[in-house]
């Protein structure tokens, strides 16, 4: 958990409205994320999750309200844009290069920068995710479920940035896997970046998340720091499959 956070947003949201061609997904949203701050988004299939991570990438467009990255409007920048001010994303599913190695993977990862940059990120890379360093030589594509997992966070941390989207990381991983994947999140905060989160197992994530929002029809609905959320008799039994 995030502790004495600074006061100024590090990402903010107001009124956001996207979609796809006719379809409006988000409807809304007002959203803060906080240096070091890890904010879980729980919500039912289709309420708009994936769509926020992917907006605020500028993979979909912004056709309403405002998008702040360090105070500065990035609502109508393109991804490459907002890549170079810090903003990462880790889509769902394997987005590595399987039969290249761990190391070349990384490699990719910082592609963008320079030659020293890179080693220094690939430091930072097995530092934080030791695993990493023991498979740096194996192809991407022979690691575990949540190895692979690992290794694309890793691959986001190569540009050293400031905010970090995740969608669905511990999709179809093991019990075990799982626990890794978590652990590796809960860690992120050291970084000192913010991550906004969407995960199915939503119990988990609040355990190591500073706060969560409840999504519904593309609108939050509620907000309140993990434990809060995991307390609430209304999430509990709405999205976390537990007694009220």
């Amino acid at each position: 958990m995030a502790a004495d956070l600074p006061s100024t947003p590090l990402l903010t949201l107001r009124d956001v409205h996207a979609g796809y061609q006719d379809v409006e997904i988000l409807r809304g949203i007002d959203l803060d994320l906080r240096r070091g701050e890890t904010v879980c988004v729980v919500g039912a299939n289709g309420a708009g999750k994936s769509t926020l991570l992917r907006t605020v990438f500028g993979m979909v467009a912004t056709r309403r309200g405002s998008i702040r990255v360090d105070g500065v409007e990035v609502s109508r920048e393109p991804p490459r844009a907002r890549l170079a001010r810090g903003v990462v994303l880790v889509p769902q599913g394997r987005c590595n290069f399987p039969r290249m190695s761990v190391e070349e993977n990384l490699r990719m990862g910082g592609y963008t920068l320079p030659r020293r940059a890179v080693a220094a990120g690939i430091d930072r890379a097995y530092q934080t995710f030791p695993v990493l360093r023991e498979r740096r030589g194996q192809a991407a594509g022979n690691l575990s479920g949540g190895e692979q997992q690992l290794l694309e966070m890793a691959m986001a941390l190569m540009l050293d940035p400031t905010v970090v989207l995740i969608d669905e990381p511990s999709l179809g991983l093991s019990p075990r896997m799982r626990h890794l994947v978590f652990a590796a999140l809960h860690g992120l905060a050291a970084h000192q970046v913010g991550v906004l989160l969407v995960e199915q197992n939503a119990v988990q994530a609040l355990r190591v998340a500073d706060r969560g929002l409840v999504v519904e029809l593309g609108r939050v609905t509620k907000s309140g720091t993990g434990p809060e959320m995991l307390d609430d008799p209304d999430v509990r039994r709405a999205y976390l499959g537990l007694p009220a």
